[in-house]
């Protein structure tokens, strides 16, 4: 499976101008957290691509640390987002080597923003749940975010544009060029079910306060285009 980690971040690497540019603010599906960032808080966010979960902190007298595989999202990220490197609010790191540890009790709060969903199999998320479990304080939250790829939407998807299911839950996602609609690369996804996901969280010494679908809080699996995951250390 390790050659789909090496897949995923060659593709976003190719693709990352673009993709960049379909992410330059915060969407209102992560507006609903912005509650839970207080001033001097440390938080990481694992997948960070561009930075743009910067954009959620806005003005709060936190410390942001980013890591992502993709040396060329990196780039983009620390170009935008200059000014809070120099002014020591924001770090990135690389991870295309090897994951950035951290000191243990060190984050207070840590995103993973559609990111989570590229690990290719169980001993994968289950390693970097329990990595993040030792690195967040006591009573530190996790939010997760997964596409939720058995609704409605992502089902009308699949069939109009080509998606490739390679396993039960697992599917490559073409990203087509906008001009010409030539694939570009097809980005591996993992469908998390919330079963899969309570038993990992569990596993790894989280405790769920919530587990549903978004945006908003009661949408239903069928509308929902987001598996949403809040969970708390232990």
């Amino acid at each position: 499976m390790h050659h789909l980690i090496q897949k995923t971040r060659q593709d976003y690497n190719k693709i990352a101008q673009h993709f960049s540019g379909t992410r330059y603010d915060v969407w209102p599906e992560l507006e609903q957290f912005k509650p839970l960032i207080k001033d001097g808080q440390r938080i990481l966010d694992w997948g960070c691509g561009n930075g743009r979960l910067l954009l959620l902190i806005g003005e709060r007298a936190a410390h942001y640390v980013g890591v992502d595989q993709s040396i060329e999202l990196l780039k983009i990220a620390r170009h935008k987002h200059l000014l809070a490197i120099k002014a020591g609010r924001a770090r990135f790191y690389s991870t295309a080597r090897r994951e950035k540890k951290f000191p243990s009790n060190y984050f207070d709060l840590v995103f993973m923003v559609a990111s989570f969903h590229h690990l290719p199999d169980s001993a994968s998320r289950l390693a970097l749940l329990k990595k993040v479990q030792q690195e967040l304080k006591p009573e530190g939250k996790l939010v997760i975010t997964v596409w939720n790829l058995s609704s409605t939407w992502a089902r009308q998807v699949l069939q109009k544009k080509g998606w490739h299911q390679i396993g039960k839950q697992d599917f490559l996602i073409p990203w087509k060029d906008n001009r010409t609609g030539k694939v570009i690369v097809e980005r591996y996804y993992h469908h998390c079910t919330p079963t899969e996901m309570r038993g990992l969280l569990k596993e790894a010494g989280f405790k769920v306060i919530r587990l549903g679908y978004g945006p908003g809080v009661k949408t239903s699996e069928r509308k929902g285009r987001n598996l949403i995951v809040v969970a708390t250390k232990k």
